[in-house]
């Protein structure tokens, strides 16, 4: 079967275009990176280049996309090269003007973290709820996700102290019901209301923020496949939890975005993945691998039958 050329590669690229944030939250790791802001010009650059490879971008991976400068004028970049955005943002700048730009047509997706609210964030939290409305206004085709990725195990309820609280705001504000259990309902992502979803998942450590103590060579990641990143100051690595560029492959401001997906260190990630192998020190250290621990044990089942 002859492919066909108009088939995204990716389908996601993350573009970094700040490291820098507006909170310190417990979850997030500290970038050993100096700050920065993406320039304008360097970002219309890398969207040329990533335009033809990737179904949508993501203007995340550190920091909060909307402290950016220009991020208005980013999301217009997009908008010309007809390149579908999504963002995450931990929600407390939603009532500035960078804000609006979200509601431009070529905005396809917003995660709103809410593991970012304390239980006295009430300030924040209405800002959140008076977004969401006026998106159920004037982009009733915007996803909208609410995110809890703080539960400790995949069965957990939604039952903390903390949790309740911010379902409870929930509920209230948009006159719905959330069920209290889990991952237990089978889904990650709950309908709530419109384009409104509640996204549920586990905390995790990011690899190289804490001595795991692992040294696994074997296993499977969708880096490189599904996705690869692109941080504040051009450099490519092969996955979004990379945050400190342990896996440099190149950068864009010196080589061309697919001089470096094609680059020894890239190639021989993409062909270790598919037999069931890490080859990189980061990825050998990383405990979000797991998550993906059946795609690995089918890879190596099958190179047994094979050999």
């Amino acid at each position: 079967m002859i492919k066909d050329p108009t088939t995204k590669r990716f389908r996601q690229v993350y573009i970094e275009i700040t490291n820098r944030c507006n909170l310190t939250c417990s979850f997030c790791p500290r970038t050993g990176r100096p700050l920065a802001d993406m320039e304008p010009a360097l970002f219309a650059r890398i969207a040329e280049e990533v335009k033809p490879l990737t179904e949508q971008v993501y203007l995340h991976v550190m920091g909060e996309p909307l402290m950016h400068p220009n991020f208005s004028d980013l999301i217009q970049i997009c908008a010309y090269k007809a390149l579908p955005v999504a963002i995450t943002t931990n929600g407390s700048m939603l009532n500035t003007d960078s804000a609006k730009s979200l509601l431009v047509p070529i905005v396809r997706r917003i995660n709103i973290s809410l593991d970012a609210l304390g239980t006295g964030d009430k300030d924040k939290f209405d800002q959140i709820i008076a977004f969401t409305r006026l998106a159920f206004e004037q982009r009733p085709d915007l996803y909208i996700n609410y995110r809890l990725w703080n539960l400790a195990f995949s069965s957990e309820g939604l039952d903390s102290e903390s949790n309740r609280l911010i379902c409870r705001r929930i509920e209230d504000a948009f006159g719905i019901t959330i069920p209290p259990q889990g991952h237990s309902s089978g889904r990650k992502s709950l309908h709530m209301l419109n384009r409104l979803y509640l996204h549920l998942d586990t905390r995790f450590n990011w690899p190289g923020e804490v001595e795991s103590g692992i040294q696994n060579t074997n296993g499977f990641c969708h880096a490189l496949s599904s996705h690869f990143a692109i941080l504040v100051d051009g450099t490519v690595v092969p996955c979004c939890l990379d945050h400190n560029g342990v896996t440099a492959l190149g950068n864009c401001r010196e080589q061309s975005l697919n001089s470096i997906l094609e680059s020894p260190r890239a190639t021989a990630m993409v062909k270790g993945f598919s037999e069931g192998r890490l080859i990189e020190p980061l990825c050998q250290q990383c405990t979000f691998i797991s998550r993906f621990a059946s795609r690995a044990k089918r890879t190596k089942e099958h190179r047994t039958i094979i050999s």
